[in-house]
């Protein structure tokens, strides 16, 4: 026995020990909950005065969680009831319920549940340079997420929110809920995700919407981003002719001054900054039978001179089971510089692309048989499927410079005079968009 011992025969020694590492381990969580709670009263103020600056989301309060949208249906997810899907950026990891405002005033609070929560399949690419940078913290990205709100019942509602306490009293906290309008018959709408800054030629611009419009496509769905004001002179003039549907968007919460940008993007949180729209548009355009998703510098054109929905009704004869369908890539590269010198169309000045590639392929689904979409993917539901539509039925023609990630700009290239089949219609209609808008065709490609 030691020296010097208690009762019990533990020495003092080793009770000095004990003692002064419990005095440790109390002191050491005392700092850390001061700590806490200082960086908390830090960062709340921040966030606070960041929060009372967003136009066009609604902060959950004292969360990561910005919502932007509420879309209404009567048989998606559960048929018969009023589900009410809020899109949001969500850095929390909360069990939220719903405050659901009805049109008699009646407050319900319901539970939540969450029916989408990014998890995104890794490039290469982006593996890559998170060798080099890192990988992202997840704790401290805003993902992209959906939830559900049902309410029992034929009944309508005006406004919603979702809460981790009690439900807000003031309607001002709380999403007006949308309710998707008539749409035609075998409506074909695009979701082109977000228009920002300086990255647009207006006069391009114009040509892609007409282009779209001569292909058949009913609808334009698009986020602005900050655009300068002769890139809102051409959504004017379509938004008026009710062809094109343009939101307000932002960027809320941690990181925050970010944009989307090469300069300004965050890698983390970049991904789901520019998935958020897809989310809401799938949900906004869910009465249209077909959604095509491509950006404004992609066009989708068929081997033969038919609309798209012709097209469509020929490949669903061939696959009555298809989900969606996926096509090839030509890239038309301004850097090859013009064919057609003298034209002041740039879809018909550069008619020199590659060979179909498998990079940057786009899609067209069916609403109804498509759970999810994203940039690049989509998930049927169950029994629907996918197809891949040979490249010599149809391609999407890609107008960009030469991306960066290419070893070289100069692969096998081909002469594609396909677009030319608009020639005498699109130049109309250009003529008129431009005198309309007052934009004339000075800003073209420099080569």
């Amino acid at each position: 026995m030691w020296p010097c011992a208690d009762r019990s025969g533990t020495p003092c020694l080793q009770r000095r020990r004990t003692k002064t590492v419990a005095i440790a381990a109390l002191a050491l969580s005392v700092c850390f909950l001061v700590f806490q709670f200082v960086m908390q009263h830090k960062i709340d103020p921040y966030r606070d005065v960041m929060n009372s600056k967003l136009r066009f989301f609604k902060a959950v309060p004292r969360e990561d969680t910005y919502l932007y949208s509420a879309i209404a249906n009567f048989h998606d997810p559960e048929e018969g009831k009023l589900n009410i899907i809020i899109t949001a950026f969500d850095g929390s990891d909360i069990n939220y319920e719903c405050c659901v405002h009805l049109d008699d005033k009646t407050l319900l609070r319901t539970p939540s549940k969450l029916v989408y929560d990014e998890n995104r399949a890794k490039s290469l690419g982006q593996i890559f340079l998170e060798i080099i940078r890192g990988k992202p913290d997840e704790d401290k990205v805003n993902k992209e997420k959906q939830y559900h709100c049902g309410v029992s019942g034929n009944l309508r509602a005006s406004h919603v929110t979702l809460t981790s306490s009690s439900c807000p009293s003031d309607t001002q906290d709380y999403l007006p809920i949308v309710y998707p309008k008539t749409v035609p018959a075998d409506g074909l709408a695009i979701c082109a995700k977000v228009a920002f800054g300086t990255e647009l030629d207006p006069n391009i611009l114009m040509e892609w919407f007409e282009v779209q419009r001569l292909l058949g496509v009913d609808h334009v769905q698009l986020m602005d981003l900050d655009n300068p004001e002769p890139i809102q002179k051409v959504f004017r003039y379509y938004s008026d002719m009710g062809f094109l549907e343009l939101l307000p968007y932002e960027l809320p919460g941690p990181p925050y001054g970010r944009g989307l940008h090469e300069s300004t993007r965050v890698f983390d949180q970049f991904f789901h900054d520019e998935a958020l729209p897809i989310l809401d548009c799938r949900r906004r355009l869910a009465d249209y039978t077909y959604i095509m998703g491509v950006d404004m510098d992609e066009v989708l054109i068929p081997a033969k001179n038919q609309d798209l929905k012709a097209f469509l009704k020929e490949q669903l004869q061939s696959h009555p089971n298809a989900a969606g369908f996926f096509f090839w890539a030509q890239f038309f590269l301004y850097e090859w510089g013009p064919v057609n010198k003298d034209s002041d169309v740039t879809m018909f000045r550069y008619l020199n692309s590659t060979q179909p590639r498998w990079e940057c392929y786009k899609y067209i689904y069916l609403t109804q048989r498509v759970k999810h979409a994203t940039t690049h993917t989509i998930t049927p539901v169950s029994p629907y499927g996918q197809y891949t539509v040979p490249k010599e039925e149809a391609t999407l023609h890609h107008y960009r410079h030469c991306p960066k990630g290419w070893k070289t700009c100069n692969p096998p290239r081909i002469t594609d005079r396909s677009i030319l089949r608009f020639k005498d219609t699109l130049e109309g209609r250009l003529q008129k968009a431009r005198e309309a808008t007052g934009i004339s065709p000075q800003s073209l490609p420099k080569n």
